[in-house]
């Protein structure tokens, strides 16, 4: 077995507000999702060498970093705008825990804020994810909960994508699509 990955970046959908026209990562996905994530994370060997940096937003961030914490990983969360407004515009969504869930991670992890005022604090927040990670290690290993496509502002996952394509390689990024699945219906690649 290879040793742990010094450290994964984590980008994703955040899980769908209510309402939403076409689902993309809903609620009811959540628990799939984090089983594909545990699974991920425990085939790297991910624990205490490994330190995970995402953004934490509500789905695929709030999630890998409760189960890295849960394997003993250190964790380093970037935040487009200070916790009170990321949390109001990116967390919470009535009658969940995302919220609650997000507010746990603050006191676990080193906390860097973006900040801004415009659109772009995503985007540029993504670029310092892989910033921070390329500082940390060259290649990291990278979790996308992504269901392929662009995404609906400045910043998405698509955004991180791209910018992960130049410093990750294959073996090391985990695409987990967070779609509805017809039942029975498998994914791609799966026995």
């Amino acid at each position: 077995m290879s040793a742990p990955p010094n450290v994964v970046v984590v980008s994703g959908h955040m899980v769908d507000a209510p309402g939403r026209e076409m689902p993309r990562f809903p609620q009811s996905e959540v628990g799939r999702v984090t089983r594909d994530i545990r699974d991920v994370l425990a085939q790297w060997d991910v624990g205490p060498e490994t330190t995970l940096v995402t953004s934490g937003a509500r789905g695929a961030d709030i999630v890998a970093a409760e189960e890295a914490r849960a394997r003993g990983a250190r964790l380093r969360l970037v935040l487009a705008l200070e916790p009170d407004v990321f949390e109001e515009r990116s967390v919470a969504i009535a009658g969940t825990d995302w919220a609650a869930r997000f507010r746990a991670l603050l006191p676990q992890a080193e906390v860097e804020v973006v900040g801004g005022s415009d659109d772009d604090v995503f985007a540029r927040t993504n670029q310092r994810i892989i910033e921070l990670a390329q500082e940390l290690t060259p290649r990291p290993h990278a979790i996308i909960v992504w269901n392929g496509e662009e995404g609906d502002g400045p910043g998405g996952t698509s955004d991180f994508v791209r910018r992960l394509e130049h410093i990750a390689g294959d073996d090391r990024v985990e695409v987990i699509d967070p779609t509805p699945r017809p039942e029975g219906r498998q994914p791609a690649g799966a026995a």
